[in-house]
């Protein structure tokens, strides 16, 4: 492959998967009114459980359940 196609496909991805982040963002804007779930999408959970690493309610957490069912399980 030439540069020009490895660059282009990388792109193409990386654009997939933000937009897909993007969507999932939209549609799950104010997902519950608990801060521990239940979230739609398992990419919902691990970004408002890193956003809380980030603002020290938990050291780790672990996203748990299943499709349009996720918690976020704090662990200190």
């Amino acid at each position: 492959m030439t540069i020009a196609r490895i660059t282009a496909v990388t792109v193409i991805t990386f654009a997939g998967f933000f937009g897909a982040g993007l969507a999932d963002g939209i549609a799950a804007a104010d997902p519950a009114p608990g801060r521990l779930g239940p979230y739609e999408a398992l990419a919902t959970c691990e970004r408002e459980g890193n956003i809380g690493m980030e603002t020290g309610e938990w050291a780790d957490y672990e996203c748990t359940g299943a499709a349009g069912a996720w918690y976020i399980a704090p662990r200190n």
